[in-house]
């Protein structure tokens, strides 16, 4: 009798955790005020069991200074036009408001990491939002944007975030 059940809330564990996997998200759930560190935007899957071909990223204004890594069979863009300018340690930095790697074929049964070197801000305190949208074979998009708001904790297609923490 007890097999049945364990069985039971094992299978529901698995289907309560699968959409926690199922979006867009970053390795790091906090990091450092005042550093230069790598963030890795990671891929899942797909749109709807489609390749993904493209993903478009939108630069927290935040941030102190972005740099995409480049990607093998893919192609990087950066939109500057629009991108926050901030004194850095080397001089005036122009920070991308939109970083993009197009061009690519990762499919849907796979997963994959799109890596960028950040400056975060001086201070802790702030959560940065990373909106991304993804592109897929057949003109499927998936809009990983939405931020939580006061009367949903948790929105469907939740941008990924980043709590920025003292320094330690």
């Amino acid at each position: 009798m007890l097999r049945p059940i364990t069985a039971a809330l094992a299978l529901g564990a698995v289907l309560t955790a699968a959409p926690a996997l199922a979006h867009v998200t970053l390795d790091q759930a906090t990091l450092p005020a005042d550093s230069s560190l790598r963030l890795v935007i990671r891929v899942p899957h797909g749109c709807a069991g489609a390749a993904t071909t493209g993903i478009r990223l939108q630069v927290p204004p935040e941030l102190r200074g972005a740099r995409p890594m480049p990607l093998a069979g893919w192609t990087l863009t950066t939109v500057m036009q629009g991108g926050a300018t901030v004194a850095g340690e080397h001089g005036t930095v122009v920070v991308p408001r939109e970083i993009a790697w197009a061009g690519g074929h990762l499919p849907d049964d796979q997963y994959g990491e799109f890596v960028l070197l950040i400056r975060t801000p001086a201070e802790a305190g702030a959560t940065l939002h990373f909106p991304v949208v993804q592109d897929c074979e057949g003109g499927k998009v998936s809009r990983w944007i939405e931020r939580p708001s006061a009367a949903e904790e948790r929105p469907r297609s939740p941008a990924p975030s980043l709590r920025i923490v003292p320094k330690g």
